[in-house]
């Protein structure tokens, strides 16, 4: 039976479900599919989970039996791997992590020389090769060679370069809170380098996440909101607490007031700096489940805003063939280009301080604007009859016409004249359709919402019967 492997991040796991066998024939289709096993170099990272080890083993295995070389780069975040990719040419970089995902998790996500991750076409390429029967390694004497070089030597040094032209000590205290993920050396390293004044928490790699979950939300955060909000009460001054993820692809900021700043805020606050210091011009990407906030922050800053489908790679195809000047998610995974086209928690927590040292104090900031009412809910629904589902209701809906925009990229996101939206999406890892609503009022929103939750369990109730 064929076996689809990749979801929107790659291919990801319980590790129970990632048994050595299969990771190294991964690597072997890797090798063959991407690379054509003829000598071409491969790169390997993995976050700090406690089977990174396990499956660097078994996927270089693969990749060696495959004819690729290798060169084992140890715990790195995965930007620093996406870019070390980049910068040598290689012709893939494969990382291993889960990313947010809880420590019984790991996975596998595959990079190009770009920076980013394989598009769908490359990803298929693998698949089709794993499911081959005709699948095999090279000849004993064409197997790949194996090195182990640690670190990334080139994106330390990018991240010094994007720091070079601050007045860091302006900024009185930032607490970063890494997670004992596997930004602790780099984040801890490179800010206190450039004379960031750091205290630091969760700071050593740990394979459990036992001191708190990976995934940087509020709930998550208690301890590093905590220390910023004693900060002050201990007459420290203010400080800004940045927060990052399993593999610092991630970084979100708690503000001098110790708030949580929320994700369509911050992400939207931040795209108008960024179009407000391109002289009032340029393109902005997020996808389809971000706020309207961020358009009208970005229009009135000059700069437009496209939508494209949920999950980084989609966004970093965007921004690549459109020129975008930034793009990201609102959960903290942003893509500067003009380094490169990898979500960068490291690199955004800088471009935070950086635009805090320039319209800063963060409170002020966020204080300036408000988020409109976002309403969602899930039905349940079989993964095999959700594209029949979205067929039917996609035939429903574009009969109407009450809505002044459809985009079908990434399930149905309809807006309105007032660009409030509703977005109806099938889950990619769940057996869930997810209903999104964002309107000028509670009210209405919650009205939409009910609508087509309404409209959706409808249609799954006709298909099943």
């Amino acid at each position: 039976m064929y076996m689809k492997l990749f979801s929107t991040s790659g291919i990801r796991k319980k590790v129970s479900n990632l048994p050595p066998q299969f990771v190294s024939k991964v690597g072997l289709a890797i090798s063959k599919a991407i690379c054509g096993g003829a000598g071409e170099n491969i790169l390997i990272a993995r976050d700090a989970r406690s089977s990174g080890q396990q499956m660097e083993h078994a996927i270089s295995a693969g990749l060696l039996a495959g004819g690729s070389n290798i060169e084992r780069k140890g715990i790195l975040p995965t930007p620093a791997l996406a870019y070390h990719t980049m910068k040598t040419k290689a012709c893939a970089g494969v990382m291993l992590t889960a990313s947010h995902n809880p420590p019984e998790y790991n996975g596998i996500k595959v990079f190009d020389k770009t920076s980013m991750g394989l598009s769908p076409e490359d990803e298929l390429k693998i698949e089709v090769a794993f499911n081959d029967p005709e699948l095999s390694y090279v000849s004993w004497d064409k197997y790949g060679k194996d090195s182990e070089v640690i670190g990334s030597e080139f994106y330390t040094n990018m991240l010094l370069d994007a720091a070079s032209n601050n007045n860091w000590e302006n900024i009185n205290l930032v607490i970063v809170d890494p997670g004992g993920g596997a930004g602790c050396d780099v984040i801890n390293k490179i800010y206190q380098t450039i004379g960031i004044n750091l205290i630091g928490i969760n700071g050593l790699f740990d394979p459990y996440f036992s001191s708190r979950l990976s995934e940087p939300v509020e709930k998550n955060l208690t301890e590093l909101i905590s220390f910023v909000k004693s900060s002050v009460d201990k007459k420290m001054g203010p400080s800004i607490g940045l927060a990052y993820d399993g593999d610092a692809d991630r970084c979100i900021a708690i503000d001098e007031k110790g708030r949580y700043i929320p994700q369509d805020v911050q992400i939207a606050l931040y795209a108008q700096y960024v179009v407000e210091q391109n002289n009032g011009k340029g393109l902005v990407v997020t996808h389809v489940d971000s706020s309207m906030l961020i358009d009208k922050l970005v229009t009135e800053a000059g700069g437009k805003v496209k939508r494209t489908k949920v999950g980084d790679v989609a966004i970093g195809n965007m921004v690549a063939n459109e020129k975008a000047i930034f793009g990201g998610e609102p959960c903290g995974a942003w893509i500067h280009p003009k380094y490169h086209l990898c979500p960068d928690g490291p690199l955004t927590g800088l471009k935070i301080l950086e635009w805090t040292l320039e319209r800063g104090p963060l409170h002020k900031l966020v204080d300036t604007v408000e988020d409109y009412p976002v309403y969602r809910n899930k039905i349940t629904c079989p993964n095999e009859m959700k594209e029949i589902v979205l067929k039917s209701l996609d035939k429903k809906i574009s009969s109407e016409d009450n809505y002044k925009d459809l985009l079908k990229m990434d399930g149905l996101r309809l807006s309105f004249e007032d660009d409030s939206w509703i977005l109806i999406r099938p889950s990619g890892t769940e057996p869930y359709f997810r209903v999104t609503s964002q309107a000028m009022t509670k009210k209405e929103s919650q009205e939409r919402l009910e609508h087509y939750t309404s409209l959706v369990e409808k249609e799954i109730k006709y298909v099943q019967k």
